[in-house]
C-alpha cells in the first residue's frame, strides 16, 4: 500500500511539476512574442513623417487608433506600426522606450512628448518633423502642426525619444570609420548636424566648434565673461567659447583675439583633449617622424597617441599642421570621453 500511494504521490508531483512548467512556458513566450520592438534599420525619419501627414485634419478620438478617429498616443502607435515598430500604447508607457535625445539633436520621426497642465506626467506625445514643429492628434483640432517650443505646448515640452535607427545624419552611413563617434556623441547633444540634415564629416573643423564640444562633454558652465575682441556677445559660440578659456582649455593669439571660425589643426586638437581629460604619457609604439621633441605639442600628441585617442597615417607621420575634420575630431573625442 505505501508503495502505491508513494507512486501515486510521485506521479501527483510529476503532473504538477510538468503542469507548472507548462504555464512558465506559456507566459515566456507571450512576454518574448508581445514585448515591444524600438527600433526598425528600414524606416527613416522622412518616410514616418509622410506617413502622419497623410492624416492631417483626422478628428481626435478618446482611444481611437485609426484613421477613423485617434488619441495622441493612438496616432504615434498607429504610424509606427506600419513601419514595423511596435510600441506601447499610452504616451507614458511610450516614454519609457526608446533611445533618449537631447532637444538640440532632434531629428524627423523622433517623438515628443509634454506633460499635463499641472506638470504631472507624461500627457501627450507626437512626432517630430522638423523646424521646430511636431504633428500629432490633438483634442481641438484633431492630427495638426504645432511649435514644440513655443505656443500651447511650449513650457511643456518634457523630452524626446528615438526609435530609429538610421534617424541619423545623411551622410554618415553606419559603415563609416567614424559611425560610433559621430552617433555617441549626437546623441548625449554634444555635436550637431548641419540645417540640411548632413553631418558634413568632411569638413574642417572650426576652433569654436571644437570650444562648444568640449565645453559640452565636460559639462561646463556657459561663461558671460568677454575674452576676445573678435567674439562678440552675439556669436552663437560666445558662452561656450569662454567657458573653455576660464577652464584653460583653449588660448587666444597675442592681439586678444580668438580666429573663431578659423579651421583647426591637428596638434592644437591633441592639446584641447590633453588639457581637458589628463592622461598620462605611457610607452607608445607610435613615433612620428614629423613630431619631433621640439615641437610645441609633442607631449599632448604623444599622450594621446599612447592612450589610443589618436592615430596617425600609414606613412608614420601625425601632420600636426593640417586641418582636423568634423570626423576626426568627433573620433578623438569619442575615444577621450570612453
Amino acid at each position: 500500500m505505501r508503495k502505491n500511494y508513494q507512486s501515486i504521490h510521485n506521479q501527483e508531483v510529476y503532473s504538477l511539476g510538468r503542469k507548472f512548467f507548462s504555464v512558465v512556458l506559456a507566459s515566456l513566450l507571450v512576454m518574448t512574442i508581445f514585448v515591444p520592438h524600438t527600433y526598425a534599420a528600414s524606416a527613416s525619419g522622412d518616410e514616418v513623417i509622410q506617413r502622419a501627414k497623410k492624416h492631417l485634419g483626422t478628428p481626435y478620438e478618446w482611444s481611437g487608433e485609426s484613421p477613423h478617429g485617434f488619441d495622441c498616443s493612438g496616432f504615434t502607435y498607429y504610424v509606427m506600426e506600419k513601419v514595423g515598430i511596435n510600441l506601447s500604447r499610452g504616451s507614458y508607457d511610450q516614454y519609457k522606450q526608446g533611445t533618449s535625445i537631447a532637444a538640440s539633436n532632434l531629428q524627423k520621426g523622433d517623438l515628443v512628448f509634454f506633460s499635463g497642465t499641472h506638470k504631472k506626467g507624461i500627457s501627450h506625445v507626437g512626432f517630430y518633423i522638423g523646424d521646430g514643429k511636431m504633428i500629432s492628434a490633438t483634442k481641438s483640432r484633431g492630427v495638426a502642426v504645432d511649435p514644440v517650443f513655443s505656443g500651447y505646448w511650449g513650457d511643456k515640452y518634457t523630452g524626446a525619444k528615438r526609435f530609429l535607427d538610421n534617424s541619423f545624419f545623411s551622410d554618415v552611413s553606419t559603415d563609416y570609420w567614424a559611425y560610433d563617434g559621430i552617433k555617441h556623441l549626437n546623441d548625449e547633444g554634444i555635436i550637431n548636424g548641419l540645417t540640411d540634415g548632413s553631418f558634413g564629416p568632411t569638413d574642417n573643423v572650426t576652433r569654436a566648434q571644437v570650444a562648444k564640444m568640449v565645453s559640452k562633454s565636460l559639462n561646463l558652465n556657459s561663461s558671460s565673461s568677454s575674452h576676445f575682441k573678435d567674439v562678440s556677445s552675439s556669436h552663437w559660440a560666445y558662452g561656450y567659447i569662454n567657458a573653455a578659456v576660464e577652464a584653460g582649455l583653449v588660448n587666444g593669439y597675442g592681439n586678444s583675439t580668438f580666429k573663431p571660425d578659423e579651421d583647426i589643426t591637428r596638434s592644437e586638437i591633441a592639446a584641447i583633449v590633453n588639457r581637458a581629460f589628463e592622461f598620462s604619457s605611457k610607452n607608445s609604439s607610435n613615433h612620428f617622424k614629423d613630431v619631433k621633441s621640439s615641437h610645441w605639442a609633442y607631449d599632448d600628441v604623444y599622450a594621446l597617441a599612447s592612450n589610443s585617442i589618436a592615430t596617425g597615417y600609414n606613412d608614420n607621420t601625425f601632420r600636426p599642421n593640417e586641418e582636423a575634420t568634423r570626423a576626426e575630431f568627433s573620433a578623438f573625442l569619442y575615444r577621450a570621453l570612453d
